[in-house]
C-alpha cells in the first residue's frame, strides 16, 4: 500500500502544479484590468468635479461648454459670448482638485452666429488665435492674391501708394479698420489670459463706448496695476474704471 501511494501522491502534486498554471495568469490579467478599471474611474471623477465646477459660476449660466478629460488633462470645447466667459471657464478648471494641464479651445460666439454649428460664425481666442490675428491672416491672403493689382495701382498715382502702404500696416498690426468693443474685450481679456503672472486673477472686462470696466478680485495691489496697464494699452481704449477688489488668497 505504501509502494502504490507515493506516485499517486505524485501525480495529484503534478496535476495541481499544472492546473494551477493558468489560475496565475488569470490572476494578473484581472490585476491589469482592475488597474486600467481604477484609472477610468479616476477620469470620469475629474469630468464630473470640472462639469460640477462650471456649472455652479453664474456668469457661464448661458454658455455651452464640453468637457474631455485625459489623465490630468482636461480639454474645453463648445462656444461662449465673450472672451471674458472663456478665460472665467479656463480658470475655474485650474483650482480644481486632480486638474494639472488645461487646453482651452472653447471659441467666441459672434452675435447673431447659431450656437454649436461647428465652428462657423465664430473665432477662436487666446491659446490657438484670437479673432485679430484671425482677420489678420485674412487680409495677409487676400494682400498676396492682389498684391499684382497694387503694385500696378501704386505705380499709377502717390494715393494709390500711400492707401496700399496704409493697408498693409493695418494688416500686419492686427488693428481692423473699424475698433469695436468686441474687439476690444477679446483683446484685453486674451492678453490677461496669456500673461502667467495674472494666473490666479479673477476679473471680467466690460466694454461701453471704447470706455473699461474691470471687475473681480486680484491677490495683491500689483496684480491689479498690471491688469490696469494692459486694460490703458489697449488700442480703441479711452479710459479705465477700476472696480477691483484687493483680496489676497488664503494658503493651504
Amino acid at each position: 500500500m505504501s509502494r502504490n501511494f507515493i506516485p499517486c501522491l505524485g501525480l495529484v502534486l503534478g496535476a495541481a502544479m499544472i492546473a494551477g498554471t493558468p489560475a496565475l495568469a488569470s490572476g494578473t490579467v484581472t490585476e491589469v484590468v482592475i488597474h486600467q478599471s481604477g484609472a477610468q474611474d479616476a477620469s470620469t471623477d475629474l469630468a464630473e468635479r470640472v462639469e460640477k465646477a462650471l456649472a455652479a459660476n453664474k456668469s457661464l449660466a448661458a454658455a455651452d461648454i464640453d468637457v474631455k478629460v485625459e489623465g490630468t488633462r482636461v480639454i474645453l470645447e463648445g462656444q461662449v459670448s465673450n472672451a471674458a466667459q472663456r478665460q472665467a471657464a479656463e480658470r475655474l478648471v485650474k483650482r480644481v482638485k486632480g486638474v494639472k494641464t488645461v487646453d482651452n479651445q472653447i471659441a467666441l460666439r459672434l452675435a447673431g452666429a447659431p450656437a454649436r454649428e461647428g465652428t462657423k460664425g465664430s473665432v477662436l481666442a487666446g491659446d490657438v488665435k484670437d479673432s485679430t490675428e484671425v482677420a489678420a491672416e485674412k487680409t495677409g491672403d487676400a494682400l498676396d492674391k492682389t498684391g499684382s493689382a497694387i503694385g500696378k495701382a501704386a505705380a499709377a498715382t502717390k494715393d494709390a501708394v500711400v492707401t496700399g502702404a496704409e493697408k498693409t500696416r493695418d494688416a500686419v498690426t492686427g488693428v481692423p479698420e473699424k475698433i469695436d468693443e468686441t474687439w476690444i474685450t477679446s483683446k484685453i481679456a486674451g492678453k490677461i489670459n496669456a500673461d502667467d503672472a495674472l494666473e490666479q486673477v479673477d476679473v471680467d472686462v466690460k466694454v461701453n463706448k471704447n470706455v473699461v470696466t474691470i471687475t473681480g478680485d486680484v491677490p495683491s495691489a500689483a496684480l491689479r496695476d498690471r491688469v490696469l496697464r494692459i486694460a490703458r494699452e489697449t488700442e480703441g481704449v479711452a479710459s479705465v474704471v477700476d472696480q477691483m477688489t484687493v483680496r489676497p488668497r488664503s494658503q493651504d
